[in-house]
């Protein structure tokens, strides 16, 4: 049985932890070469080892999605140190403006954010986004040889959070870039879909996972836990590989039933 990424050569952004690091590894298990890349150097590096170690090749490279030079020297190194970009999946994210990687949010209403936060956000969740699928989708349609793009929304993209007014925004403006690119980039055979997890445990859940609340909130899931980053890990796979060919401007959503409430 052949792997389902056999050959490929994937690019992810915040790749140094999370569902991005979860995703590189179950990428490489399935065949694929890895670019991982991420703000945090060291991590980043840790990630491609273990890549390395499942007998794939990995680059790591130091990133921030906001800016344009930084995503088109990204995209050029992964090309010269793999070959190509066959897939690329957007998984670099902040829950607000001042995050630091330590889980901690700090809620405030729309009406209170100070622009720049307001900005700070949307230049990592939206603007990094778009800048990373646009330099990779001019690559693909460079190659010739059709791509899968995948970004990491949020079931928040679906649904308003009170306190976290920003964030939701600017995932809901990730299912729509994903749309808008999948209506025009489908003539060149590439796929663009999001993902819109749950609650995942990942480094950006910390604080959520202490609060006096949340067994209650997970108590409302049908399936009663936790999501895992291999969960949306396992979603991303599926959409990069062929048994995902026919899916574009989609969003799926591993969520534990969150959203059908």
């Amino acid at each position: 049985m052949s792997l389902r990424l056999e050959g490929k050569n994937a690019l992810i952004t915040g790749a140094a932890s999370g569902i991005g690091r979860a995703s590189a590894i179950r990428f490489a298990e399935e065949g694929a070469n890895v670019a991982v890349a991420d703000r945090q150097a060291a991590a980043a590096e840790e990630t491609a080892a273990a890549v390395r170690k499942l007998g794939r090749k990995a680059v790591a490279i130091a990133l921030d999605v906001s800016d344009p030079a930084q995503v088109s020297a990204m995209v050029a190194t992964t090309v010269a140190g793999l070959g190509s970009v066959d897939i690329l999946l957007a998984a670099a994210g902040v829950s607000h403006a001042r995050y630091g990687g330590d889980g901690q949010i700090v809620h405030k209403l729309l009406h209170e954010i100070p622009f720049e936060e307001w900005r700070g956000l949307m230049a990592i969740n939206l603007d990094g986004c778009f800048l990373c699928c646009q330099a990779v989708a001019v690559q693909m349609i460079k190659q010739g040889q059709g791509g899968r793009i995948i970004a990491i929304a949020s079931g928040a993209a679906k649904m308003p959070v009170k306190g976290s007014g920003e964030y939701a925004v600017s995932k809901a403006g990730v299912w729509m870039l994903m749309k808008n690119m999948a209506l025009e980039l489908g003539r060149w055979n590439i796929t663009c879909n999001a993902i819109g997890p749950g609650v995942i445990d990942t480094p950006m859940t910390k604080q959520l996972q202490q609060a006096r609340h949340f067994d209650r909130m997970i108590g409302h899931q049908p399936l009663r836990r936790i999501g895992k980053p291999v969960d949306v890990a396992n979603t991303a796979l599926f959409l990069a590989s062929e048994e995902g060919a026919y899916f574009t401007g989609s969003i799926l959503h591993p969520d534990g039933g969150l959203l059908m409430q």
